[in-house]
């Protein structure tokens, strides 16, 4: 999917505070999917135009962390269990295949500095910071295709990645963790050892637990107050 257009009368980055603070309440479920984003709100909460509102969610849109429709606005993403299980089929394939690639070129340094961001993944998830291990998760999984050196390879699988975070704060059970450390720890000795066949049917077997570790049953929709959610303290809470 190709980027939309950004106003050209607002310098680039300008939205980047509100971007980062809408992905952040997502991951860290203060989000709830299909939550509503008033423009005019945000553009008080953030102090800024609403053409720069518009500008963060048009990015949020991109990446699909959420949706804009016509004459409704912008709300974030609710992936159906249908979407979710595409998305994870689709990670198994890509991913799965770039591992011989991986094998191949990876450099035994460049494995070992990805050794150290799983330690500080476990560490995060044994400390409760939810956002922060998701976070480090996702980025495990997005350098580790990066040593493909594939382009193309690597936007397709860092999409893929980016809305399944977004369905793994959906749909995780609290308090557990879906992408477990151990096995991407079994990843990088297989891919140290250059045995890119077994890492692709690891990998594989990986985001397949990774799937069936999710409660696909749904989830309670609950009201939410929009600088609260945002981590924006303001003198008199207003309306979401």
């Amino acid at each position: 999917m190709a980027h939309a257009p950004y106003p050209s009368t607002v310098p680039a980055g300008t939205e980047q505070p509100i971007y980062d603070a809408v992905l952040a309440a997502v991951q860290d479920q203060r989000l709830a999917p299909g939550t509503k984003l008033v423009e005019a709100r945000l553009a008080e909460l953030f102090g800024v135009s609403r053409t720069i509102v518009r500008m963060a969610l048009l990015r949020l849109a991109h990446d699909r962390v959420v949706q804009l429709q016509p004459n409704r606005g912008a709300s974030i993403a609710a992936p159906g269990v249908t979407e979710t299980r595409d998305v994870f089929e689709a990670r198994r394939l890509v991913e799965g295949a770039a591992m011989p690639l991986v094998a191949a070129r990876a450099a035994r340094r460049t494995l070992a500095d990805l050794r150290k961001l799983v330690r500080q993944e476990e560490a995060a998830f044994n400390e409760g910071d939810i956002k922060g291990w998701m976070r480090l998760s996702g980025e495990f999984h997005t350098r580790l295709i990066a040593l493909a050196g594939n382009a193309a390879i690597l936007d397709y699988a860092s999409e893929l990645v980016t809305r399944s975070l977004l369905m793994t704060a959906l749909y995780m059970p609290a308090g557990q963790t879906t992408c477990a450390t151990g096995d991407h720890l079994a990843l990088l000795d297989a891919l140290a050892a250059g045995d890119g066949r077994k890492a692709a049917r690891m990998m594989h077997g990986h985001l397949s637990a990774c799937e069936a570790r999710l409660d696909l049953r749904g989830v309670e929709e609950r009201p939410v107050e929009l600088a609260v959610a945002l981590g924006i303290k303001t003198r008199t809470a207003g309306a979401a």
